[in-house]
């Protein structure tokens, strides 16, 4: 299982769509417990909290989302993200391990999501004001920021595994991000399109049972928490993943050399 792993991962591989998928789902089935464990209690946590600051709705619109997600996202990354790496390489992952190592970048994560969600939201606040106090078309104005929004998350893709890899410092990070997906970000978006789409077959199962019994609270959110645990880990994953395949075609670099920092 070693050998295979270590030739699959070997410096100079090239960044590949299908390969990228492969290496993601391979993370995840080797490491489906520990990974499990931290991305389902996590969300349990949160959708809990959600309900009782709804009081019992579950299709609440709280502002006091918006932070919970933020804080599950970075507790739920950072680990997966020490994980993802020590995997790569071949070494065994433990829960303990990830508890223990995992969350030494945790405040860089925040920071990053903190940055991302700023530069993409602010821009469509501009065009929603623009659009109203100016008479400007609010598709146009709506649809520029989207495509804005796509080119930020697909230029700064990497920065998590960035940030936690890398003796950078943080804003830096953001560039060294935009260097490692230049020539490369046409491939990104195609990767993040099949991710999308997938998630996207497995929603529309979990939004049919919703729809189904909409008075179910509890167990509308029963039923979400398994999905939204799957979509953070993988969310998670596919970020450090894609980073190790730029720096082993842009810079030769082997995972060994990347996955270094957490020894």
């Amino acid at each position: 299982m070693v050998d295979s792993i270590a030739s699959s991962t070997a410096a100079g591989q090239r960044f590949a769509i299908g390969r990228a998928l492969s290496l993601r789902f391979g993370v995840l089935g080797r490491n489906l417990a520990p990974m499990g464990v931290v991305s389902l209690a996590v969300t349990a946590i949160q959708s809990v909290i959600e309900l009782v600051l709804a009081g019992g709705a579950s299709d609440s619109d709280s502002g006091g989302s918006s932070f919970l997600n933020l804080f599950s996202y970075a507790i739920i990354t950072a680990p997966v993200t020490y994980a993802t790496f020590q995997d790569l390489r071949g070494t065994p992952v433990s829960l303990g391990g990830m508890f223990s190592k995992g969350y030494g970048s945790i405040g860089r994560v925040i920071g990053a999501a903190l940055v991302l969600g700023f530069v993409i939201i602010v821009p469509v606040l501009i065009a929603m004001f623009a659009g109203v106090s100016l008479g400007m078309s609010l598709a146009v104005a709506g649809g520029a920021c989207g495509i804005f929004a796509v080119y930020i998350f697909v230029a700064w893709f990497v920065v998590v595994p960035v940030l936690v890899v890398e003796d950078v410092r943080f804003f830096a990070g953001f560039g060294r991000a935009l260097d490692l997906s230049k020539g490369r970000r046409w491939s990104i978006l195609g990767l993040l399109l099949v991710y999308v789409a997938i998630m996207a077959a497995i929603g529309v199962v979990m939004v049919t049972v919703t729809v189904l019994f909409p008075d179910a609270a509890i167990l509308n959110a029963l039923l979400l928490i398994p999905f939204g645990a799957f979509y953070s880990v993988i969310g998670a994953i596919l970020p450090a993943v894609v980073y190790y395949l730029l720096r082993s075609e842009k810079e030769g670099v082997g995972i060994d050399d990347i996955a270094r920092v957490f020894d």
